[in-house]
């Protein structure tokens, strides 16, 4: 088996160290090692259009299994992913990240994760003109406490 559903899979058992790789019934599984949640490819080779279902068995119970779409368990997987990595970063800085998750989770996988409000984070030169900014404040400052005596 391979497609779309075991792709997606891949990914998300990439997630360290939110998931974990495994292999469970001769299938490339994803562990969740926050609850043992496994996550584990659907056969979608009889389907026309792949859509990347994933079977989820909560807290690793055969008895507690659904499948799901793998593109909206991935988009609350990266969404942690993301905030976990980014601990102490601010919310552009976070949401620059999910972006290119985001972008990197449809390269592997040609699904796409569930972020409605997620913007493109603007490019280079806003950037550079934002830290050049950032640095001018800090040059004033300096500039300022020393012309007062308190530098």
């Amino acid at each position: 088996m391979s497609g779309k559903s075991e792709a997606v899979v891949g990914f998300i058992a990439n997630l360290l160290p939110l998931y974990d790789d495994e292999q469970h019934e001769g299938l490339r599984c994803a562990r969740s090692l926050i609850d043992g949640t496994l996550v584990l490819p659907v056969d979608e080779s009889d389907s026309d259009d792949e859509q990347g279902w994933v079977r989820v068995r909560w807290q690793g119970d055969p008895a507690r299994e659904q499948q799901t779409r793998g593109d909206m368990l991935a988009s609350v997987a990266l969404e942690r992913y993301v905030r976990l990595h980014g601990a102490g970063y601010d919310e552009e800085a976070i949401a620059g990240e999910l972006w290119y998750m985001a972008r990197h989770f449809h390269f592997k996988t040609g699904c796409h994760v569930y972020l409605p409000q997620l913007r493109e984070p603007p490019g280079r030169l806003h950037a550079a003109g934002r830290i050049a900014l950032e640095m001018g404040q800090g040059l004033l400052v300096n500039f300022f406490s020393k012309l007062t005596g308190l530098g």
